[in-house]
């Protein structure tokens, strides 16, 4: 009986002494988190992100944004708002204030330094130098024609000056670190395994899609690009002509990737956008870094009804992918996308109607149809125009 008593009160104090030890250690690292993290204190939680629409030729509307850059900006935490690139001055100026950052998305357009296009693009871009020198913060984002027009907006160079071809169509790819992308705000807090995978062939998860890229030799023959921007990596097309495929601001919280980050996760009509898990973690890194910075700006809308009308929900995407047709030459556009405004005209100017990619003016469409008497398309007639424009691209993207 006794020595049944003394075996009870060895097995309590033992549960009393692994208790104690339990709460110590929580304790612990209780105390710890609260004094090594502080929350980040924010001008704003919901960043409202604009995105420049692209001008649309054969196609229901006078322009488009490709679905993948709305749900890319959603993936960091922000809510996408349309930029229409003929839109007035005060109204460019009045989303400007209202937005918290900026995307420049990938597309069809020649960028002629003269073109509606690039000059709505030069008022918003001049816009954000404005708020960034006064302290509020406003990031802006360039995807493949995007980032090459980054570099047209700060050095007004003309694009046959400064792009060469580049052989980088539907081309999964690595990319070749720089120096200065160790300590970037692009890639300095890349996990080490991406850092690693997205220079290693094997992996091949930058997406490149694009005719036309920009030689590092450009940096040192153009010297207003090296004051504005600084390379991150370089990446070689299939015959080997090598060309920067990552850039950000040196003073600036602006970012640019010749490549498509939001390809990975949205896009599924091309056989070559890379699908993996790594592909993915890549795109999610490159949305929290663009989307922590919009964070940071304080801009907002003067009133809850101005911000819900402006974000792009409004406006049904379409299901793109359902009337293209695929070859072994051609990639025929987005997944998903979104159209807006009707033609009321045939786009004008130099970025419009130059290239194999332009579609017929009003002149040379049949007398007496819809669009060009201004009707109202049917449902039959827009599935008609979508096919005929995107089956006629020819990888721009």
């Amino acid at each position: 009986m006794a020595r049944t008593a003394a075996l009870l009160a060895l097995i309590v104090a033992a549960l009393a002494l692994a208790q104690g030890a339990r709460l110590g250690v929580q304790k612990e690292i209780t105390s710890g988190v609260s004094d090594s993290y502080v929350p980040t204190k924010y001008k704003n939680t919901k960043p409202l992100i604009g995105v420049l629409t692209q001008p649309c030729h054969d196609c229901p509307g006078k322009s488009y944004i490709a679905a993948g850059y709305v749900k890319w900006i959603e993936m960091g935490g922000g809510r996408a708002v349309p930029v229409r690139f003929y839109s007035s001055d005060s109204e460019l100026r009045r989303l400007f204030n209202s937005l918290n950052g900026l995307v420049f998305p990938g597309g069809l357009t020649w960028l002629w330094l003269d073109s509606p296009y690039v000059i709505a693009a030069r008022k918003l871009f001049n816009w954000a130098l404005e708020a960034n020198n006064k302290g509020d913060v406003f990031p802006i984002h360039g995807t493949c024609l995007g980032f090459q027009l980054l570099h047209i907006l700060a050095s007004n160079i003309s694009r046959n000056d400064l792009l060469v071809d580049t052989d980088s169509v539907a081309h999964p790819s690595t990319l070749i670190w720089t120096p200065e992308a160790a300590g970037s705000r692009l890639f300095g807090g890349l996990a080490p395994d991406l850092h690693d995978k997205l220079a290693d062939p094997k992996f091949n998860i930058a997406l490149q899609n694009h005719m036309y890229g920009i030689p590092p030799s450009f940096y040192q023959k153009f010297p207003v690009l090296a004051k504005w921007y600084k390379p991150l990596s370089t990446t070689l097309d299939r015959n080997g002509t090598e060309y920067i495929s990552t850039m950000e601001g040196i003073k600036y919280p602006f970012f640019g990737t010749q490549w498509h980050p939001e390809k990975p996760p949205y896009e599924f009509g091309m056989e070559e956008v890379p699908h993996s898990l790594d592909a993915i973690r890549v795109s999610q890194h490159l949305a929290n870094v663009f989307l922590e910075a919009a964070r940071m700006s304080s801009h907002k809308p003067e009133s809850k009804e101005e911000e819900l009308a402006m974000e792009i929900y409004d406006t049904a995407p379409i299901f793109s992918a359902r009337f293209e047709v695929m070859d072994e030459e051609n990639y025929d556009g987005p997944d998903i996308t979104y159209y807006f405004d009707q033609k009321d005209k045939p786009p004008h100017g130099p970025d419009d109607d130059e290239g194999e990619d332009s579609g017929p003016t009003r002149a040379e469409r049949a007398p007496g149809s819809a669009e060009q008497e201004g009707e109202q398309l049917s449902e039959q007639e827009e599935r008609a125009l979508h096919f005929k424009f995107w089956s006629t691209q020819g990888g721009f993207f």
